[in-house]
């Protein structure tokens, strides 16, 4: 109870109780160390092997959230509460770590660290401004559209009133839209050096709200990768202990992670701590 007094938050990941788990990906291992989560989840056993380039594999274990399609490999995650019980649970919030595999659609080669770097970003502006709006419940393609569509016909509607929009309130009240409810565009990727090899990190963040995931994409084959994804979820934004404590979570677990590249049961480049 002190302790959480002190730190101003209770939960969130207890390096003195670590898990090591460990994947083949084709030629590649890779291990994580991490503390094991605060909270009860029915996942089911962990698979080890990954054959991501036989044939129809993917397709078959694909799932889909927003704009990412991917194999799930392994999801672990941490709560913050208050320091004491409070009578609204007292939630701030939650560090979570997805662990994906993800294929690049023809014409990209992920070994291109370049090409996945502008792909990453691509694939969230063009699935959120698509032409085609999906309906309720697909995953929110073309939502940026469907801002765009509400908002010609409210300004035909003021046309029609005689008060129509000049072309730069226009654009600034779609931006607006977009900024508030939408998906404007990310930041650009950046390459990065993580264990010694280079990664491609980028984030989807909005101004709106505080909530963040960091994405780490290590290219596996000219056609997939290997992505890290640390989504920040704030639920208390004014508490900054807890928020704090997450970002040190987050380097301690990438600190520990350790890939290999395998060739004939030789390791041939090794990244560890």
């Amino acid at each position: 109870m002190l302790k959480n007094w002190w730190q101003g938050f209770a939960g969130g990941p207890d390096f003195n109780r670590l898990q090591k788990l460990s994947f083949l990906l084709e030629d590649y291992s890779v291990q994580l160390t991490l503390p094991y989560s605060n909270i009860s989840s029915d996942e089911p056993p962990k698979q080890v092997n990954y054959p991501f380039h036989s044939n129809g594999w993917v397709e078959q274990y694909q799932q889909q959230k927003d704009q990412h399609k991917y194999v799930s490999i392994h999801t672990e995650g941490w709560c913050y509460l208050a320091p004491l019980l409070r009578f609204d649970g007292g939630e701030y919030g939650w560090l979570w770590l997805s662990v994906w595999l993800k294929k690049v659609p023809d014409g990209i080669d992920a070994l291109d660290r370049q090409a996945l770097a502008q792909h990453v970003i691509n694939e969230h502006d063009q699935h959120y401004n698509s032409v085609a709006v999906g309906a309720e419940g697909e995953y929110g393609l073309g939502h940026n559209t469907e801002i765009e569509l509400e908002l010609k016909e409210y300004a035909e509607l003021r046309a029609s009133r005689g008060s129509p929009f000049t072309e730069e309130r226009y654009r600034d009240e779609l931006q607006g839209r977009i900024n508030n409810y939408g998906y404007p565009p990310l930041q650009p990727a950046k390459l990065i050096t993580l264990q010694g090899f280079e990664w491609v990190f980028y984030q989807e963040k909005y101004d709106r709200h505080p909530t963040r995931t960091d994405f780490y994409c290590l290219p596996l084959s000219s056609k997939f990768y290997l992505t890290l994804g640390f989504k920040h979820r704030v639920d208390n934004a004014g508490e900054k202990s807890w928020q704090k404590d997450a970002e040190n979570a987050q380097q301690k677990i990438l600190d520990k992670l350790n890939v290999s590249v395998m060739f004939d049961k030789a390791v041939l480049v090794n990244s560890s701590v």
